[in-house]
């Protein structure tokens, strides 16, 4: 019956309910009509259909198994299981309510016989076991689907549709060893199924198991050579094993088969990148923004490779169009804060670096660099929660001593100078300390002791002429 029918029905029964009228209908009509009002998930209002039918028709077998369905929907376990203690006909739908009467009453045994009990019916279709499936993730009793897969495996031809579903449940579930164990199954039935293998490929990947994930990958396009989506994730496979030669040939097939080019250039010039074979990296970008203007992905990476290929004039270009097409992307913002900070363009430079401030450092790089553009900016006050986490992180790096201590000299807050330049003099007067340093941080301090002397005399003029 139509949908508009089922609705014309309705409108009739709540037309008998509004005027206090009695209407004939068949018991079919009545579970149409409470069919409605359970995809609306309106389960008293079923309920009720369900309860009138049954004064009309005491004893109905399907309007009793309905009005069970209808109260489990309700939470009423027990009352579900009172109703359908009086129906006769074992269906499959009386043991799919009665296995989950028992789940939720935790009689895993007899769960399991119930889900037998539909198994092993005449009338049992494939989408029935789906549905035994769906009853075991929807209640976390995923452990109940091994009592049962070995007589669904027996009781059908063809299982594959159901061990599918399995595949598919411990995908989600990441329970990558049986996903991998029953799409095997499933391929054992169907060989040429390029989707699962596909979706083998997919779970070997996840578990970094490479060779295997390629060999089902090369399976599925020994089916269907043509399928991009294959083609693509092959090549990610190799991308991601960091064999990039490899994953170069692969996005050059994809290329040929894909109406995307833009997408096509940008994974081939990513594995260019990868290569640190930067020019061929920036050709193929070049050919991603004849076709799509608007990335400020597609800037950001150019500028990353002009960046490496030493074309610091270019990369700021590029950085400049990537924030014109997304003023919020950090990393753009960062980058060219640093290259703009080494042409000294201090004021720039720190425009587009203090985001940093706004999050915790983890980019010690990035937060020397706002430090410097901060203090050539006579930015002190907000140099300083920077320069206190770089200290916490890197302790005796000199460079943030002295800096720290600059900062607060400049912001005439001499006492919190003279404390923070004490404890750079103590560390640089420890020589034991000093040698437990890697060389590079060793350098520095013998290099930075003179600018300490320098800064301890300024300190002394700064107070003297306070006092």
């Amino acid at each position: 019956m139509k949908e508009t029918d089922i609705r014309i029905l309705r409108e009739r029964y709540e037309k008998m309910l509004d005027e206090g009228t009695r209407c004939y209908f068949e018991p079919d009509e009545l579970e149409l009509i409470a069919d409605l009002y359970e995809q609306e998930m309106s389960y008293r209002k079923a309920l009720q259909v369900i309860s009138h039918g049954l004064d009309l028709y005491p004893n109905n077998e399907q309007l009793l198994i309905h009005k069970s369905r209808c109260l489990l929907s309700l939470g009423r376990v027990e009352d579900a299981a009172t109703t359908l203690a009086h129906t006769t006909e074992r269906s499959i739908e009386y043991y799919f309510i009665l296995s989950e009467i028992e789940i939720l009453r935790e009689n895993k045994d007899e769960v399991i016989k119930a889900f037998n009990s539909i198994i092993s019916a005449s009338d049992c279709v494939i989408e029935d076991c789906i549905d035994i499936l769906d009853i075991c993730a929807d209640n976390d009793c995923i452990d109940l689907l091994e009592k049962i897969i070995p007589a669904i495996e027996r009781n059908f031809t063809d299982a594959s549709p159901f061990l599918r579903e399995v595949a598919m449940l411990y995908e989600e579930l990441e329970k990558d060893e049986q996903a991998i164990i029953f799409y095997n199954k499933v391929l054992d039935i169907n060989s040429f199924s390029t989707d699962d293998w596909f979706s083998l490929s997919k779970v070997y990947a996840r578990r970094k198991e490479y060779d295997k994930a390629l060999e089902a990958c090369d399976f599925a396009l020994a089916i269907d050579e043509s399928d991009e989506n294959i083609i693509a994730f092959k090549g990610y496979c190799y991308y991601d094993n960091e064999q990039f030669a490899e994953a170069v040939e692969q996005f050059k097939i994809f290329l040929r088969h894909t109406s995307d080019k833009a997408v096509a250039y940008e994974l081939i010039a990513e594995a260019y990148g990868r290569m640190e074979q930067h020019e061929c990296a920036v050709e193929y970008l070049l050919k991603a923004v004849e076709l799509n203007d608007r990335s400020h992905d597609l800037y950001y990476q150019l500028a990353v490779n002009y960046f490496y290929m030493g074309e610091k004039d270019n990369a700021i270009e590029h950085l400049y169009k990537a924030i014109a097409c997304d003023d919020s992307d950090d990393e753009a913002h960062i980058l060219l804060g640093e290259l703009l900070l080494q042409k000294h363009l201090y004021e720039e430079a720190y425009n587009h670096l203090q985001r940093i401030s706004r999050n915790p450092v983890t980019d010690t790089v990035s937060a020397t660099a706002f430090v410097d553009a901060c203090i050539h900016s006579q930015q002190y006050e907000e140099a300083i929660p920077v320069l206190e986490q770089l200290i916490e992180q890197e302790p005796y790096d000199p460079h943030y001593l002295f800096d720290i201590t600059l900062c607060y000299m400049e912001m005439n807050e001499f006492e919190k100078a003279s404390e923070w330049l004490a404890n750079t003099e103590l560390k640089a007067n420890n020589a034991d300390m000093i040698e437990t340093l890697d060389d590079e941080t060793r350098e520095s301090w013998q290099s930075i002791k003179e600018r300490i002397i320098e800064l301890r005399t300024l300190l002394s003029v700064y107070i003297d002429n306070r006092s």
